[in-house]
């Protein structure tokens, strides 16, 4: 495992949103520049994590990376055990891929990395208003 956290993770993958927010004009004009930049900006985690890194800039990120994270995170806590997350990630992969083929199941739907956060940060900003409207009444 990296010695960065899932917390560390996440956050340059957020670093490179901004990068790529900040040069999506170039994207359209010259996509090669525009991979360059991202790519110098975010050098830790081209470097480090190369796969995320490309799933991201090609806008492959969805739900499975953050249950990854979240899998990762339990197991800095000591909640899980690596092999435990494993077999989790296993049965996540077998449900979207493999049984809707082999059962006729339906095949679960992902969401896209920026539904994900968008529901995450809007979970977050109703957590912080209910935290401060709670401490006004007491």
């Amino acid at each position: 495992m990296s010695s960065l956290t899932s917390i560390q993770i996440q956050a340059l993958v957020r670093n490179m949103d901004e990068s790529m927010r900040r040069h999506k004009g170039l994207k359209r004009t010259n996509q090669n520049e525009y991979r360059k930049k991202v790519a110098d900006e975010n050098q830790r985690l081209y470097d480090e994590f190369p796969s995320i890194y490309e799933m991201h800039i090609d806008g492959k990120l969805d739900e499975k990376f953050f249950n990854m994270l979240k899998l990762r995170r339990q197991i800095e806590k000591g909640e899980i055990s690596e092999d435990d997350a494993s077999k989790l990630v296993g049965q996540m992969l077998f449900d979207q891929y493999v049984a809707p083929i082999v059962g006729n199941a339906p095949v679960p739907s992902q969401m896209t990395y920026e539904q994900y956060y968008q529901q995450s940060t809007q979970a977050a900003q109703l957590g912080d208003q209910q935290s401060s409207s709670d401490s006004k009444t007491e």
